[in-house]
């Protein structure tokens, strides 16, 4: 029996969308410089995964990263000095200087939105990460937001299937943790997506990936059925819809015009349907230049006809705006696009 289609995502947060920036031990060396204190980042970072493992998870927040501060600096440091170190710690995490995006992340974000995709963070962070989300700007581009959230209990899945009032088979969620994202997502019965490099031992069903700006296209196919994932040569022959000169008359018997040749492939790409986000959202790694395309997303149609398209900053808008002119040609031939009057270029959506 087939799997419902995608219609919601949830993502986890530190290690998934969020990572300490430079570094937890970098972080946490700078709180003890304040105190007067002289500590290795590299030792500290070091030590920063065994103590995670080793504090109680049963434990209130504060008291949790208490204790992950201790084993982490040891005896490195006087006793006396402890409580004050900790409570440096604890208040350096809760400011957004603390923490870096995932690269891509924004144009990743702005593409899930495209597809009609509710999207929401279900993390194990506490409460000082909703000021971190606010501060860079990702409460907007958020449904939902769901701290302390328990996983890998099936509670937590559920609580936001149950608040968007959809079937848990039709949320995605993806995260860095295998137990607690990737497997505990499908033990609720969600589809779980595990992103990075971390090794795992994973059922060889569980779906990987190596970054997280390959996660709207492995929804975008999930969403359109039987249709396979864009390849190369896909991208190419819908990307380039009646770009190429042809010659009809010159064509070898038996071979098929470009025309017919992406018809075919939009079809076994499950586009077929005229629904021109699917159309634009799978082509859409063609339609500009790679580096481009990497760096912006398409983000609505407005009531005006435009393409709204979200660029990654001003650099990347101020180069696309040379590419605005045959990007609206190229978009008005996909499928279900001959509506789409021009090219919009924003920094926000």
């Amino acid at each position: 029996m087939a799997q419902p289609r995608p219609k919601a995502v949830t993502l986890d947060l530190a290690g998934t969308l969020l990572f300490p920036q430079p570094s937890v031990g970098k972080v946490y060396a700078r709180c003890a410089a304040k105190l007067g204190l002289a500590c290795d980042p590299a030792a500290l970072d070091a030590r920063f995964a065994p103590a995670f493992r080793a504090a109680p998870r049963e434990a209130d927040p504060e008291t949790f990263w208490a204790e992950v501060v201790e084993r982490c600096f040891g005896r490195d440091i006087p006793r006396s000095a402890l409580p004050a170190l900790q409570a440096a710690c604890w208040e350096a995490f809760a400011r957004p200087e603390a923490w870096r995006m995932a690269r891509g992340a924004t144009v990743a974000l702005a593409q899930l939105r495209f597809l009609g995709l509710r999207i929401g963070f279900l993390s194990n962070a506490d409460a000082r990460l909703e000021g971190v989300l606010r501060a860079k700007g990702l409460m907007e581009d958020g449904d939902g937001l769901w701290l302390s959230a328990g996983k890998p209990a099936p509670e937590a899945f559920l609580r936001v299937a149950r608040a968007w009032r959809i079937d848990l088979a039709e949320l995605v969620h993806a995260g860095d943790d295998p137990a607690e994202d990737a497997l505990a997502a499908a033990a609720a019965g969600a589809r779980g997506v595990l992103v990075g490099d971390r090794p795992a031992n994973l059922p060889r069903e569980t779906v990987r990936l190596a970054r997280l700006t390959g996660l709207p296209e492995l929804v975008r196919a999930w969403m359109v059925g039987p249709g396979r994932p864009l390849d190369r040569r896909g991208r190419r022959l819908v990307s380039e819809l009646r770009g190429l000169p042809e010659d009809r008359a010159a064509a070898p018997r038996g071979a098929k015009s470009l025309d017919s040749a992406v018809d075919e492939a939009v079809r076994r790409l499950g586009i077929d349907r005229p629904i021109p986000e699917h159309a634009i959202s799978a082509a859409w790694a063609g339609l500009l230049p790679p580096a481009l395309a990497r760096r912006t997303s398409p983000l609505r149609i407005l009531p005006d006809g435009r393409l709204q398209v979200h660029c990654e900053s001003a650099v990347v808008r101020s180069e696309a705006a040379f590419h605005t002119r045959p990007l609206a040609a190229k978009v008005r031939a996909l499928p279900g696009c001959g509506h789409v009057s021009g090219i919009l270029l924003t920094l926000r959506g």
